[in-house]
């Protein structure tokens, strides 16, 4: 309970700093992805011709359904691989559990990502798609939170020996972006790059909850095979076991090493 307690006040504190002077404040919460959905949006649909799958459904709806979830992971992981660095002050005063400091970020990158979600679907149901399969949206937040936390729970605790990880991650992810389905849809000839990423099935739940109202979605609405959310489920669980595992059995050299 009292960690409970000390991981509100903290996300509190970090969505409180992360806008303080701005004069539009939380706004960026939104207008930030939103500028970011627009540039994809953009040159996706006026610099390049683009159809997804095979039902030509509006690429905005289906690039929105995959950046929003994509920016928070992304956003989550790079700020939990500086997370005890960030909070060396913390780490050397307070008898804490490290994980509190890696969940903050996640969380509020979950938080900024259901702010969109929120905007998004209303947005679907005022153009009359509102999405039936909506329900699957907490197990995909719940999926991406346990998968992103446990990387992030590594991330941090090995950051802290080895401090070129930061610049490494954000290479990564980088990688990661374009081998996920997230600008253009899994088929072809460039399925398998996509078959070993966690992230397809993931993307596909999300996809399924927000695009299941529009009639011309087709392929990029249908629910993922029951076992690739079950496999992203366990990797996802595992990933989290071994985050944890890592940071506690390196609790004391890094308090020592920050």
């Amino acid at each position: 309970m009292r960690n409970l307690h000390l991981l509100r006040k903290l996300v509190g504190r970090d969505l409180t700093a992360r806008f303080m002077g701005s004069t539009l404040g939380l706004a960026w919460a939104v207008l930030q992805p939103l500028a970011l959905v627009a540039l994809y949006w953009f040159v996706f649909t006026t610099m390049f011709t683009t159809r997804v799958g095979g039902g030509g459904a509006h690429y905005a709806e289906f690039l929105v359904a995959g950046l929003l979830p994509w920016f928070a992971f992304n956003e989550g992981l790079i700020r939990s691989t500086t997370a005890m660095l960030d909070n060396a002050p913390l780490v050397r005063k307070l008898p804490l559990d490290f994980d509190v400091l890696v969940l903050v970020p996640n969380l509020s990158a979950l938080i900024f990502e259901c702010i969109g979600l929120a905007i998004f679907v209303a947005f679907l149901t005022w153009r009359g798609n509102f999405p039936g399969s909506i329900w699957l949206l907490p197990v995909a937040l719940a999926i991406q939170f346990t998968l992103q936390a446990g990387i992030g729970l590594f991330l941090a605790a090995t950051q802290v020996f080895f401090r070129d990880l930061t610049h490494i991650v954000g290479f990564v992810l980088s990688i990661v972006f374009y081998l996920s389905p997230i600008l253009y849809p899994v088929g072809g000839r460039f399925e398998k790059f996509f078959a070993w990423n966690p992230l397809t099935p993931l993307l596909g739940l999300y996809r399924r909850a927000l695009l299941s109202g529009i009639p011309e979605a087709g392929a990029a609405a249908a629910l993922p095979e029951p076992r690739s959310i079950v496999l992203v489920t366990v990797v996802a669980l595992a990933v989290f076991a071994v985050g944890r595992t890592v940071m506690h059995r390196s609790h004391g050299d890094l308090v020592d090493l920050i």
